[in-house]
């Protein structure tokens, strides 16, 4: 399973329509790409800032399944923008920053 975060912005003033448009929206609309299994949504709270950075109203952590997430992501890709998965003008996308974690192994505390 591979990781996809996403660091969000919300434009001034409309950070709880920003995160309404993740909620009742956007995470839907992804959720309907094949590959993409799970959606979340966190506010985010810096523990440590380096000069430059934005301050991130969000982090979306998705979880794609398969081999080849490329593939998953070129597909949300080319739906981006469109009625399928419209984009909200309350999202600062100039600040967003996007990382995809492809999965190299995973430990899990013992029961």
């Amino acid at each position: 399973m591979h990781k996809m975060m996403v660091l969000a912005k919300a434009a001034s003033g409309r950070t709880e329509e920003l995160a309404r448009w993740y909620d009742e929206q956007h995470m839907k609309d992804l959720l309907a790409v094949p590959g993409f299994v799970s959606a979340e949504r966190h506010n985010v709270i810096p523990v440590k800032r380096a000069d430059g950075i934005p301050e991130w109203d969000f982090m979306l952590v998705y979880e794609i399944a398969g081999d080849d997430p490329f593939t998953v992501l070129r597909t949300m890709g080319g739906l981006m923008g469109t009625e399928k998965m419209p984009v909200s003008d309350a999202l600062e996308s100039s600040q967003t920053l996007s990382l995809v974690g492809l999965s190299q192994s995973r430990q899990e505390k013992a029961a």
